[in-house]
């Protein structure tokens, strides 16, 4: 058991060990960056606090979700009469799971999601764009 076990063993630790070290590059780059951006803030304001700053962490959307996102809204064109426009799409989904619609940061964040949506189930062929109102574009379900 130990033959067969041993070269996998050996395979997985030779991945992790080029994931970390492609991991270190970026982080030594992140650290570059962040150093420049500090420069430039002591040029604008040499007593300016950097460390009051605090680092902003983004929740990575889960293949889930994406997938909910976009179900969400080709259900919402589908009942539509005619094409809407991602607003009209962001504002049926937030009223259809009973989130604040009043709420600009909810509005602003679901807007972004559905964009994203439609932007990949057009490259699937799924939705279409047409011309709306405008500059605003409109979508509807393709074919």
């Amino acid at each position: 058991m130990a033959d067969s076990v041993l070269p996998a063993l050996v395979k997985r630790r030779a991945d992790l060990a080029g994931q970390l070290g492609t991991m270190q590059t970026a982080v030594q780059q992140l650290h570059a960056d962040l150093a420049c951006i500090d420069a430039v803030i002591r040029q604008f304001d040499p007593d300016y606090k950097l460390e009051t700053i605090r680092p902003t962490y983004r929740k990575a959307a889960s293949p889930a979700e994406f997938g909910a996102m976009s179900r969400a809204v080709l259900d919402t064109l589908r009942r539509a009469p005619g094409p809407m426009a991602v607003k009209a799409i962001a504002q049926a989904i937030v009223a259809e799971r009973g989130l604040d619609q009043h709420d600009q940061t909810v509005r602003r964040a679901m807007q972004k999601r559905v964009d994203m949506a439609l932007r990949y189930q057009r490259t699937n062929g799924m939705v279409a764009e047409v011309a709306g109102v405008g500059a605003e574009v409109a979508w509807k379900v393709a074919g």
